[in-house]
């Protein structure tokens, strides 16, 4: 990676290790809190532009959601999400008919197509129950 610019720092591979390291899609913030343990004096700066560091060089996923925070997706190969409009849960899914968007896109636009991401919208179990079971 040191051709393309990137250089590997202690910092940045404890980031890059707090996102892998995580069960979820983690924001900036709690990417921070975790690195924090372990660097007290890691500023939140660092943490920003490190991630935004590793995503321009393929080693994590920026997700941005309008008005939400970006989350950091560990996972850097195509696939797709379900978001929660509820809680905010963000669920890696693996669909394989969601590829074919890609051949339509390119057909429909005549754009050379580098890559797509979807993300389904809904509710997911816990706050369907929350909501008296109504999925919509």
């Amino acid at each position: 990676m040191a051709e393309t610019g990137y250089r590997t720092t202690t910092r940045r591979t404890l980031i890059l290790d707090a996102v892998r390291a995580a069960d979820h899609h983690l924001t900036a913030g709690e990417i921070f809190e975790r690195v924090r343990r372990q660097d007290p004096r890691i500023a939140y700066g660092t943490v920003y532009r490190s991630l935004h560091v590793l995503a321009e060089h393929g080693l994590v996923q920026e997700l941005t959601f309008a008005d939400q925070a970006s989350r950091f997706d560990k996972r850097v190969d195509r696939h797709d999400h379900v978001h929660c409009l509820g809680c905010g849960a963000l669920v890696d899914v693996d669909v394989p008919v969601a590829l074919m968007a890609h051949h339509v896109a390119a057909e429909q636009t005549g754009f050379a197509i580098l890559s797509h991401q979807t993300t389904f919208t809904g509710r997911c179990p816990a706050c369907q129950v929350a909501a008296g079971g109504s999925s919509s």
